[in-house]
């Protein structure tokens, strides 16, 4: 299905190849020099064009295929773009060929199988699996990535608030009292699956807020926050978990996400300043080739995220209400899903971090 078939290459499966973040994943992996398109599975339009789905692809013949065990099993890599709970049917039969898998969908992001039921309305059949996936957030697992024979690739607004807030809870910031997150993305968040508020008509000139402390990436992002609460100094021990109040939004835009989080402090805490956390973020990040903190005299936007993989950073205090707002964009398509999914698939295999992902894309 490649193109051209290049010597050496990773040969690379996509299931669920017709939805948005599949798309952009395409458009990367097109351009990455080692890797080589094998599979592009779309059980609902098996035999169509890709470009059909994305139109950006009419100047290749890349063409959506039915599900192929035996043509899938002679990949060195899998991405899953299907929606949550549809990776179960595959998943062992997709591992025990040898196949590594990067999952772009919510499966096996969460540890406790028991949250599965509460947030995504099923019950988890490999809790197994849960156990052995690495979350694939680079900044924080990059050594665990490297050695996964499955990778969980987080969400976008869990990437986007997760880097924003993990360095400031593990200093011991913020950690007594629930974190704020008030976000919004484009609306190509939603997938390309139809829905009426999705429609032009109620996205345009508009701002919509949605699922008010039910959103399904609630837990994940309590997760990894409280997984960095514990790394803090034995001095400062927090013995409580980390609870979040997250505020979606949709906004009248393609992609991007803003977040913005507020971390609150007790009367008896040290109120750190605008350059001491700006000290923490940059020492956290010192190296990271996709994550840029910005200075105390400036703050992060939208448009300088879109299509590409960077997450941007801003820091500030209130001091009248003793409270740290951290703010973080990302492209919910990239560095939320496929630029992150390649960016582990890089990791995983050895292959210069950056590859196929520098500049706009």
């Amino acid at each position: 299905m490649s193109p051209s078939s290049r010597k050496g290459a990773l040969r690379v499966g996509i299931i669920g190849a017709a939805g948005l973040g599949a798309g952009r994943l395409i458009d990367i992996l097109l351009r990455h020099p080692y890797a080589e398109l094998v599979s592009l599975v779309s059980e609902s339009s098996p035999g169509t064009p890709a470009w059909s789905a994305h139109p950006q692809l009419r100047h290749t013949s890349l063409k959506f295929e039915d599900f192929n065990i035996k043509k899938l099993s002679s990949c060195d890599i899998i991405f899953s773009c299907k929606r949550p709970g549809e990776t179960f049917p595959f998943i062992q039969e997709i591992l025990a060929a040898g196949c590594r898998v990067i999952d772009l969908s919510a499966d096996y992001r969460l540890k406790n199988a028991s949250e599965y039921p509460q947030w995504y309305g099923f019950e988890h059949l490999f809790p197994k699996l849960l156990r052995e996936a690495v979350y694939g957030l680079p900044e924080l697992y990059r050594a665990k990535i490297a050695k996964a024979r499955l990778v969980a690739n987080p969400g976008c607004y869990t990437t986007t608030a997760i880097l924003a807030c993990a360095p400031i809870v593990k200093a011991g910031i913020g950690v007594r009292y629930p974190i704020m997150i008030d976000a919004i993305s484009g609306v190509s968040g939603a997938g390309r699956a139809p829905k009426l508020e999705n429609q032009f008509i109620a996205v345009a000139e508009n701002v919509r807020a949605y699922r008010i402390g039910n959103h399904q990436h609630t837990p994940e992002i309590e997760q990894e926050l409280t997984a960095a609460a514990t790394k803090m100094r034995r001095s400062k021990a927090n013995p409580h978990s980390i609870r979040i109040l997250f505020v979606p939004h949709v906004g009248p835009y393609k992609v991007g996400i803003m977040a913005d989080c507020f971390l609150r402090l007790a009367e008896d805490e040290s109120l750190p300043t605008v350059d001491e956390l700006y000290q923490i973020l940059s020492e956290a990040y010192a190296g990271e080739p996709f994550v840029r903190v910005y200075p105390p005299d400036s703050l992060p936007q939208i448009e300088a995220v879109a299509n590409t993989n960077y997450c941007d950073l801003g820091v500030r205090v209130d001091p009248r209400t003793r409270t740290v707002v951290v703010i973080s964009v990302t492209d919910n398509l990239l560095k939320g899903a496929a630029g992150q999914a390649v960016q582990n698939m890089n990791i995983m295999f050895g292959i210069e971090e950056t590859t196929g992902l520098v500049g706009r894309l």
